[in-house]
């Protein structure tokens, strides 16, 4: 059985932006260049970091393993349940910083089902590899987060990409509660 990193074809590369211990794998054919700067960008001036007042919906993820957390506090629309304002508060390594910021960003104005499919198919390319085709309608956000999807790292930072992701998908689940993840 051929490994996930064998099928991409990809090499490795030391992340200078975490720990030495951790690794990016980049995919062949994206610029490696383009990738870090985008998760440095995000980690050091995070976009939609603060408190939203008068959220729909509120879910605090943790990661146990690292102490990574993040809030995401979202506000639906009340006649279309799209997400009308999104914001986050947390602490932790600059990847899962950079990712709650590209979740707010990428997500806004975005129906709460599609913002699940996106987390969904992340989840999926980081996990196993598998690039099957975005709605037509979600390529869009889909090339706006395709970096952190190009990014394969080993699996103790699979979360640390995927806390926010994670976390916004338990907080679309439940509007008007209050809820935490770990």
């Amino acid at each position: 059985m051929t490994s996930t990193r064998e099928r991409l074809g990809t090499t490795e590369k030391t992340c200078k932006l975490c720990r030495p211990t951790a690794y990016w794998v980049w995919e062949s054919g994206l610029d490696q260049d383009h990738l870090k700067e985008l998760i440095s960008d995000h980690a050091s001036h995070p976009r939609n970091k603060y408190q939203l007042e008068q959220a729909t919906c509120t879910c605090h993820g943790k990661n146990p393993l690292c102490g990574d957390e993040i809030t995401i506090q979202i506000r639906l629309s009340s006649c279309s349940s799209s997400i009308e304002k999104i914001a986050f508060l947390g602490r932790g390594c600059p990847i899962s910083q950079a990712s709650a910021s590209i979740v707010t960003e990428v997500c806004s104005g975005l129906s709460s089902s599609d913002a699940s499919a996106l987390a969904s198919h992340l989840r999926n390319v980081i996990t196993t590899g598998d690039q099957s085709e975005m709605a037509d309608h979600l390529e869009s956000a889909w090339s706006q987060i395709e970096g952190l999807a190009a990014i394969q790292v080993n699996p103790s930072r699979v979360k640390c990409v995927m806390l926010a992701w994670h976390t916004l998908a338990h907080a679309l689940r439940a509007p008007g509660k209050s809820n935490t993840v770990f």
